[in-house]
C-alpha cells in the first residue's frame, strides 16, 4: 500500500507500507518533522490499542554506512536518543537531518538554535556558508586543528583548501559541532565576520535553508504484522489530519 499526498506543489508527504515496516518520506520543512512522526505514530499506538496489542514499535533509519542491508535503530533514553545499528558493530555517525524527527523546531527565544549549535554539521553546509571566506583555508583550519601546511597558496586553489580542510576536521570527529565552526568566526572577526553572520543566520532560521525541500526519511516498524495491516488503514485518515494541520508558506 501507498500514499502520497501533495501539500503544495513542491512539497509531499509519502507513506509506504512495506509489510515488515512503513516508510515515511517527507519533503516539506524540517521543522514539521517531529508533527508527521507524532501523528503517525499515534495512528499505530490507537492501532495497538484496538488489538489489544502492546506498543513496541521502533523508529529506523536506513544505516549510513551502505555495507550491508541493516538499520540504525532509534531508542529514547531520558538523557536523548541512541542510536544502535542492527548489524554493524559500532553504529555510524547519523546526520544532523535524521533528528529533525524527534526534536521540535525553534521556540520563541533561541533554544532551537542552542539545540543545533552541537549538532554535526554536513560538510556541503560548511562549504555553502564559507565559500566567501574560502581564501582564509589555512585559518579556519589552524583553529580547527587540523593540518594546514600542505594546502597550495594558489587562487585556483582556494575552493578545494576550503574543502580539504573541512574534510580532514570531520574526519578527525573532535568537537565536530556547529558551536566550533562559530566560535572560530569568533575567533576571527576580521576574516571571518561574513562567515559568522552566515551561520548564524542559518541557525537562527526556522528550519535549514539547505534542507527545506529535500527528502527527508524515516521508518517505523511495528513487531506485528497484523497490526501493519491496520495501521495502514488508520494512515489513510492520519494523512488527511497531517495535511490540515501542516501549513506550507
Amino acid at each position: 500500500m501507498s500514499l502520497k499526498i501533495t501539500i503544495t506543489s513542491k512539497h509531499t508527504l509519502h507513506l509506504i507500507n512495506r509489510y515488515t515496516h512503513i516508510e515515511v518520506y517527507f519533503t516539506g520543512p524540517t521543522q514539521h518533522c517531529p508533527l508527521v512522526c507524532k501523528l503517525l505514530t499515534t495512528a499505530i499506538d490507537n492501532s495497538s490499542d484496538a488489538m489489544h496489542l502492546k506498543h513496541n514499535y521502533v523508529n529506523a533509519f536506513a544505516c549510513p554506512s551502505k555495507r550491508s542491508s541493516c538499520y540504525c535503530i532509534v531508542r529514547p533514553r531520558e538523557d536523548g536518543n541512541i542510536v544502535n545499528c542492527t548489524v554493524c558493530p559500532v553504529s555510524a555517525t547519523i546526520s544532523s537531518d535524521h533528528w529533525y524527527w524527534f526534536e521540535s523546531g525553534p521556540d520563541e527565544g533561541n533554544n532551537g538554535t542552542q539545540n543545533l549549535l552541537d549538532k554535526r554539521p554536513l560538510k556541503s553546509d560548511l562549504l555553502r556558508l564559507f565559500k566567501d571566506s574560502a581564501v582564509h583555508s589555512k585559518i579556519i583550519g589552524t583553529a580547527l586543528d587540523v593540518k594546514v601546511d600542505d594546502l597550495v597558496a594558489l587562487p585556483q586553489y582556494t575552493s578545494d583548501n576550503l574543502i580539504l580542510v573541512f574534510q580532514r576536521w570531520i574526519d578527525s570527529d573532535k568537537d565536530v559541532t556547529w558551536r566550533k565552526a562559530l566560535q572560530v568566526c569568533k575567533d576571527y572577526p576580521d576574516e571571518l565576520g561574513r562567515a559568522k553572520s552566515d551561520v548564524e543566520k542559518f541557525l537562527s532560521s526556522s528550519f535549514h535553508p539547505a534542507k527545506s525541500s529535500s527528502l527527508t526519511h524515516l521508518k517505523v516498524a511495528p513487531k506485528s504484522f497484523a497490526l501493519i495491516f491496520i495501521a495502514s488503514l488508520i494512515l489513510l485518515l492520519c494523512a488527511i489530519v497531517i495535511s490540515f494541520f501542516i501549513r506550507i508558506d
